[in-house]
């Protein structure tokens, strides 16, 4: 087993989908199930043998890390044709050649690895298959609804009844997470191979256009957010059929229809004048069988991570809101103040609460105390949010590891990233740390931000160009830059740092190249 004294931690999963320190409670419920699913589960089904032993996860000023080592694995066995083009965040200095140094496998063909591939694609071919794993999710979308109804359904019958019976739903709940990760987790690697070939086969700029016009719950929010600029009436409905949304994967964040003003501030922050582009018709001319067949595989997978968030954050909210009904015990025992504390707490605290194995002064002195933790590292965030969240930890000291995946400032005042959407911008930039600040946003603009979240995707109508610190060509925010025709560049570290709010600069999203002018 790998002494873990020597332990890497990479950002690079977490960083995209969790910018923001995340919270104790929110943590404590999808920190074990990423961990499970998307980390030990992949070790197991390679044959690694230190799968059940290796530590995978951790938080660092409430920041989420993985160990790097399993993602050297992962890759290893990726031949460098179809190495998926973002493995390089989980390497120091983008070295993704470091993966062939990996303790596992120690050759492709050896026994056990071959025959743990062989096994997990046979106990749950239709799943693991690209070929199929897309019409598996269709299937998948219908029952979750069903099941997300019935227990929405519930909640009023919920708020009086027994605790253990708020913990019993939380248990159902979480059963949709593990479902919904456990299709997931293939859509994602799916995206990956298929998005990989399609490049290969047609290049960078016409792989991204002949993605860029794909149905997808992101941009169909986006389209009953533009019917309400001239309707405001609609917002019931909206609410009604996209307020699970928020701004984040913490449940520790309102959701729409928790605080509809956030609704509002989006509404502020568009345009009426346009909505997403279509695609380059003449990039969609080419006729060869493998062609089309890899474009197909590549648009549905590119759409299938928009729409999986969405489907996941209904699973988040009802979360969310069964936690909350136990705040309101909470309140009413005197543990804390208002309902909202609960965040700073963790299940395993409020299970032995209710089960009377927690004494209720040491439940509130550690909410109290990790509230008063967690806002030193908002505090940290909202100043720096590069430093706050280095891309690397080493193991011991935790001392923060300074390589980054991508250049630093060259002498002609240019940064290099990843390219994700061609094109070339020049404008003002404007430089956003959070959504509250969006609606700061002016027509022609350049936003620049540490990454962008779909619930972000209004504010695309009016920029001219995107630059994010995090990310790469199949984040949210490349998705939907691309579905906008807005050029952006991703993943480059401390660009808040270099760039000024107000600064001219230029956006090449087909070299990955941000430029300042002055």
């Amino acid at each position: 087993m790998q002494n873990t004294n020597d332990n890497l931690w990479t950002s690079g999963f977490f960083n995209e989908r969790f910018p923001a320190p995340i919270s104790p409670l929110g943590w404590s419920l999808i920190g074990p199930l990423i961990e499970e699913l998307a980390l030990r589960d992949p070790l197991r089904f390679l044959g690694y043998p230190d799968a059940d032993k290796i530590p995978l996860t951790r938080l660092w000023r409430g920041h989420p890390y993985a160990n790097a080592l399993a993602f050297h694995i992962f890759y290893k066995v990726f031949p460098d044709f179809i190495l998926p083009e973002d493995a390089n965040r989980y390497f120091p200095n983008g070295d993704v050649g470091l993966r062939k140094r990996a303790p596992y496998p120690r050759w492709i063909d050896a026994p056990r690895f071959v025959f743990s591939l062989f096994r997990t694609f046979f106990s749950d071919p239709f799943n693991v298959s690209p070929l199929n794993n897309y019409r598996h999710w269709a299937r998948y979308t219908r029952k979750h609804d069903r099941r997300i109804a019935a227990i929405r359904a519930r909640l009023n019958e919920l708020a009086n009844a027994e605790s253990q019976t708020i913990f019993a739903a939380l248990r159902e709940v979480e059963n949709l997470h593990r479902d919904l990760l456990r299709i997931h987790r293939w859509s994602l690697m799916d995206a990956d191979l298929t998005f990989g070939l399609l490049k290969r086969l047609v290049g960078s700029d016409d792989a991204a256009y002949l993605v860029a016009d794909v149905p997808n719950k992101t941009m169909e929010v986006d389209a009953a957010l533009r019917q309400m600029t001239n309707d405001k009436l609609q917002m019931t409905k909206f609410l009604e059929d996209h307020g699970h949304r928020s701004f984040s994967l913490d449940i520790a964040v309102p959701t729409f229809a928790d605080d509809p003003s956030q609704v509002t501030r989006l509404l502020q922050s568009m345009t009426a004048d346009h909505g997403p582009q279509t695609a380059n018709p003449a990039v969609g001319s080419q006729r060869s069988a493998v062609f089309r067949a890899v474009a197909a595989l590549a648009r549905h997978y590119v759409a299938l991570r928009e729409d999986q968030r969405y489907y996941w954050q209904k699973a988040l909210a009802l979360s969310r809101h069964l936690y909350l009904l136990l705040a309101d015990r909470l309140v009413a025992d005197g543990v804390m103040a208002n309902r909202n504390l609960v965040f700073y707490a963790t299940h395993e605290e409020l299970a032995n609460y209710f089960e009377q194995r927690l004494p209720k002064d040491e439940l509130a002195q550690s909410i109290a105390t990790r509230q008063a933790e967690w806002l030193v590292y908002q505090h940290e965030f909202e100043q720096s949010p590069t430093e706050s969240y280095p891309a690397f930890l080493t193991a011991d000291s935790y001392t923060l590891s300074t390589q980054t995946t991508t250049q630093s400032l060259t002498p002609n005042n240019q940064w290099r990233g990843r390219a994700v959407s061609p094109g070339i911008a020049r404008g003002v930039a404007r430089l956003v740390q959070a959504a509250n600040g969006l609606s700061r946003v002016q027509h022609g603009e350049i936003l620049v931000a540490p990454s962008t979240d779909p619930a972000w995707t209004p504010v695309f109508a009016r920029i001219s160009g995107l630059v994010v610190e995090r990310g790469g060509v199949l984040s949210h925010s490349a998705v939907i830059a691309r579905e906008y025709h807005v050029p952006a560049v991703a993943g480059i570290p401390g660009i808040l740092d270099k760039i000024k709010d107000g600064d001219v600069i230029e956006v090449d999203g087909s070299r990955g190249v941000v430029s300042a002018i002055r």
